[in-house]
């Protein structure tokens, strides 16, 4: 039979067990960007195809007209260590308004959602429209005042292994058309 004191003891016992795993496993059992399924690694060439086909295919979707693209790979914490991931930013003209952005964007998703692309779960958090679809996050920026054009960002998957601090960060054209 067991006693209260026992019982308190057995259950702080588990408490600091489930303390020290999350700790030893660090960010990623916080970090739902850390590890979005699939493979374990991928090198650099692997997740710059991964975000770049995925712009690819959501410019040809929409037939958006392109100012401008970029890919660069970036860290997938703060102190610039790897996993890296990914990263495209398409640039593209301004709507009329405010308003007519917004509905251009709702009309994007829409098509987008019947090609695969679905809202992130409960864990993402974010200000602006996004979709998820294959490890990649696409989020559509709200148009704001005096701003020369629009902007989508796509990230990939946190898990570049090859990239190093040195090689992040460098940006460079892309060409989506």
């Amino acid at each position: 039979m067991s006693t209260p004191k026992r019982t308190a003891h057995a259950a702080a016992t588990t408490l600091a067990a489930a303390l020290v795993a999350t700790l030893i496993s660090g960010c990623g059992a916080v970090n739902p960007m850390k590890d979005q399924g699939g493979a374990n690694t991928m090198d650099a060439e692997q997740s710059k195809a991964q975000v770049v086909d995925a712009a690819k295919e959501i410019v040809a979707t929409l037939k958006l007209p392109v100012d401008s693209a970029y890919f660069r790979r970036s860290s997938c914490n703060d102190q610039g260590d790897p996993p890296f991931q990914g990263s495209v930013r398409i640039w593209y003209p301004l709507a009329p308004s405010s308003e007519a952005s917004d509905a251009q964007v709702a009309e994007w998703v829409r098509v987008l959602q019947t090609k695969g692309w679905t809202t992130p779960g409960p864990d993402f958090h974010t200000h602006a429209t996004a979709l998820i679809k294959n490890g990649v996050t696409v989020t559509f920026d709200r148009q704001g005042v005096g701003r020369k054009s629009n902007g989508i960002e796509l990230l990939g998957k946190c898990l570049d292994m090859t990239t190093t601090k040195e090689t992040a960060g460098l940006s460079e054209d892309i060409d989506l058309g």
